[in-house]
């Protein structure tokens, strides 16, 4: 088949350099191109042959059991076929693609070659994957696909399924007198975190009641780890609320997700999450947010910790937040009973306490990074707040 004269291969390899949404084409039942070329073997893609078997249909889609997205055009007429895909609309974890690619190999070259397939093929969203199968539509078959109301179909299916599985959970559970508990748990819980209070945190702890959580994962693994996400992302949201600007909250938050990923241990995950939220509510403490502050002052604070690597001034502030510098002033001091300018020294001090214990940069580094007019003005107020020298300071932290 061609488009436009052009032979519909030539205009695939297009496709592909412009998106690298992963294609086979078909004529009939021959494999005639790949893309890309290093894709795996065809025949260990379930996925692809699925596809085949809708013969009657030029345009769709389907979901797989691992949540990746498989798509079909077909020209009927010339029995041309473009599979596309399949694609995942988040990052799939390196768990997840040798556990796919373990369950689609007959060997372990096959197996490196679909893991590595996983691993390079970039994530797509949803509108973005029809829109390229509406390009392919109109290639093929001349005609245009709305791709928002495939999207809204999508939806109202997914709508359905979630509907579908809640009633009949849900049904279960009251049945069973399988109750959730958590949500009280999770009030106190977190509200150690919002105020900061580590010793109220620990002693919470101490004594847990029984608690009855959902099921959110196809095994126990992937339950902790999503147990762990959930528990972070909350804990952000209230370490946030409690004054933690959001930058390091959500910073935080990724770093630690990350190195969960990295666990295959139930005791290993459980044991980061804790020190995850110790870590947010011993944050939250060092940053001595008083409760009810005003919007503005709020946005003040985050936006003086998100620029602590720069020469900050209360003009340069007032300017952001547009409010008059003297009425900004007056707020700031009246709500938190400190000034501006003292604010904005101790943040450059809790960040360079911060790279003092986490990075290997040198004093002099630090001192640059933060804005300091010199090394030996930073070394003599960090000395005079915390009572010895940043050298002192780091050795201490390594001993």
């Amino acid at each position: 088949m061609s488009v436009n004269s052009y032979p519909i291969s030539d205009y695939l390899t297009l496709l592909y350099n412009a998106t690298y949404m992963p294609m086979h084409l078909f004529e009939g039942e021959v494999l005639t191109a790949v893309y890309p070329p290093w894709a795996p073997p065809f025949e260990q893609l379930t996925v692809y042959r699925n596809a085949l078997a809708f013969s009657d249909i030029t345009f769709d889609y389907y979901v797989t059991d691992d949540a990746l997205y498989v798509g079909y055009v077909r020209n009927l007429e010339t029995d041309t076929t473009v599979i596309v895909g399949p694609i995942s609309l988040s990052p799939l974890s390196a768990e997840t693609r040798n556990r796919i690619a373990r369950s689609s190999a007959d060997d372990e070259s096959t197996y490196e070659i679909i893991r590595e397939y996983l691993e390079r093929t970039p994530d797509f969203s949803l509108t973005r994957f029809l829109n390229i199968m509406g390009l392919l539509q109109a290639a093929l078959n001349h005609e245009i696909i709305d791709a928002a109301q495939k999207y809204n179909e999508a939806l109202a299916h997914v709508d359905h399924e979630i509907g579908r599985k809640h009633s009949t959970e849900l049904m279960n559970r009251k049945e069973n007198e399988n109750y959730h508990n958590t949500y009280f748990f999770e009030q106190e819980y977190y509200s150690y975190v919002e105020k900061g209070d580590v010793d109220g945190l620990n002693n919470f702890l101490k004594v847990l009641p029984p608690i009855t959580e959902g099921s959110i994962g196809p095994d126990h693994i992937r339950q902790s780890k999503n147990i762990f996400i959930t528990t972070v992302t909350l804990a952000t949201r209230h370490a946030i609320a409690g004054g933690l600007d959001i930058e390091t909250a959500y910073q935080l938050s990724d770093t630690y997700i990350m190195e969960m990923e990295k666990l295959s241990d139930i005791h290993a995950i459980n044991l980061l999450a804790y020190n995850a939220v110790f870590d947010f509510t011993r944050r939250v403490a060092e940053a001595k947010v008083p409760v009810g502050m005003t919007e503005e002052i709020f946005r003040c604070m985050q936006y003086i910790s998100n620029h602590v690597n720069q020469p900050i001034s209360v003009e340069q502030i007032a300017e952001e937040l547009h409010m008059d510098r003297s009425t900004l002033s007056k707020k700031f001091k009246r709500e938190l009973g400190f000034n501006i300018s003292s604010f904005i020294m101790r943040r450059k001090l809790e960040e360079a306490k911060a790279l003092l214990r986490h990075t290997d940069r040198s004093v002099g580094e630090i001192s640059e990074y933060l804005c300091f007019s010199s090394q030996a003005y930073f070394q003599n107020v960090f000395k005079s707040r915390y009572g010895m020298t940043p050298r002192e300071f780091r050795k201490q932290q390594n001993t």
